[in-house]
């Protein structure tokens, strides 16, 4: 079976630093070439293959900023690191969540035969068929909270959304990294 995704508690070493720029362009930080290091590191060793991290983005959600529901091709896994300390927040704790698709019965993007079994024969059909801007055609199956320096490590072809942002200012807003994953 394929495991689809992770949860990796404590992940950074220097959790404090690397947030503590999250507003900042990551390859503007200061702390990203040991951020950058770390992530491979660790990503390589929890996955055990080596893995090449293709980019990194600092990301400041804030209340009612809407994430869409994608999958993400390019890439064989994505990684978000949550970065709000348990003071800075005010909310229920909702993070990065995970759907099914209602008449597909799919939780990921469609391969080659369940475009077949679903009759989509070309990219049209397929954003035809999976319309992601209208939730009442996805079942979320699972969402996984927010906890402080939490690496939440999944297949980026399954159908996700990084949840609704909250807060008004930097200290009580979601705060997170996503980190696009290549296999090496």
């Amino acid at each position: 079976m394929k495991q689809k995704f992770i949860i990796v508690d404590d992940f950074y070493e220097s959790a404090h630093h690397i947030g503590s720029e999250i507003d900042v362009d990551f390859y503007q930080s200061k702390f990203k070439d040991n951020a950058l290091h770390e992530l491979t590191d660790k990503i390589s060793i929890i996955l055990n293959r080596n893995v090449q991290v293709k980019h990194v983005f600092n990301e400041v959600s804030y209340e009612n900023s809407y994430n869409p529901i994608v999958a993400n091709t390019a890439c064989d896994w994505i990684g978000v690191v949550y970065h709000n300390l348990p003071t800075e927040t005010n909310h229920l704790g909702r993070g990065v969540s995970f759907y099914i698709h209602n008449a597909t019965k799919l939780d990921c993007f469609p391969d080659k035969l369940a475009c077949d079994i679903n009759g989509l024969q070309n990219d049209n059909d397929i954003v035809k068929c999976f319309n992601t801007s209208d939730r009442s055609y996805w079942k979320e199956y699972i969402n996984i909270f927010i906890k402080y320096n939490r690496l939440v490590l999944f297949r980026a072809d399954l159908w996700h959304s990084y949840g609704m942002g909250f807060g008004n200012e930097l200290n009580n807003s979601m705060k997170y990294q996503k980190v696009l994953i290549k296999n090496d």
